[in-house]
């Protein structure tokens, strides 16, 4: 029997959703905008998100998106990763929140590492830890919102 999503998650999926198709969606029209004549200048408040280091952002038009590479896979994983858990809320907590801490390794080894200047990664190595990495906050998030439900206890 399949399960449903509680009241709870489905109030804080569709929060938590709306944060990568707002961000994502601004930050492709300011790609699109400069692309076609704007100031580079639209950019700047993507800073709040991103460092939007241009040889580090993926590209639009022609121009870099005003989020990286790794930020833009990780908007893209935690949308995916929420839309996967609504889809198969059988999934357990514990299973998705270790999931969840094994993902973000990579993504932290290639931060960490090409910060001190150990090494310089990619794009596309960036794009795919960060998308892992969004993929299983976004499946555990929902399942840690669920699982005082589950256990019968209601939340305050």
């Amino acid at each position: 029997m399949a399960q449903s999503l509680g009241r709870n998650a489905r109030i804080a999926g569709l929060a938590f959703i709306a944060i990568p198709i707002f961000i994502l969606g601004t930050s492709v029209l300011c790609s699109w905008a400069i692309a076609h004549g704007a100031a580079p200048g639209w950019r700047i408040p993507f800073r709040i998100f991103c460092h939007g280091i241009p040889d580090r952002c993926l590209l639009l038009w022609g121009v870099p998106m005003p989020i990286c590479a790794r930020c833009t896979a990780i908007y893209i994983g935690l949308f995916a990763g929420l839309v996967a858990f609504a889809a198969m809320p059988w999934m357990r907590e514990d299973v998705l929140r270790i999931a969840m801490y094994a993902a973000v390794v990579p993504l932290a080894v290639d931060g960490i590492t090409q910060l001190i200047h150990l090494r310089e990664s990619t794009n596309t190595l960036r794009f795919g830890t960060g998308l892992v990495a969004g993929l299983a906050f976004g499946l555990w998030v929902l399942s840690a919102i669920e699982k005082p439900e589950r256990h019968g206890l209601r939340s305050p």
